[in-house]
């Protein structure tokens, strides 16, 4: 699927937003293995960064960031 500019102006924006870099913080003290997994991932193997995702959706705190990003998502038209 082809992403609009439109799409890829917004999930820029919600990269840069300071809840995805909270969230970036909080894998990274989980795990420090990001890069890692994504990559992992990317290859065709996404159990490592499930199990991270699945670790992260269990903390208060993280749940609470991913609802606050989907809803940015949402609200920029991303779904």
């Amino acid at each position: 699927m082809e992403l609009s500019k439109k799409d890829r102006e917004a999930i820029a924006q919600l990269a840069k937003s300071s809840d995805a870099q909270k969230l970036m913080e909080l894998l990274q003290k989980q795990s420090g293995q990001v890069r890692q997994a994504a990559q992992a991932a990317a290859g065709g193997d996404p159990a490592q960064l499930m199990a991270m995702m699945d670790q992260l959706m269990h903390s208060r705190e993280g749940a609470e960031l991913v609802d606050r990003i989907g809803s940015q998502a949402r609200q920029a038209g991303l779904e």
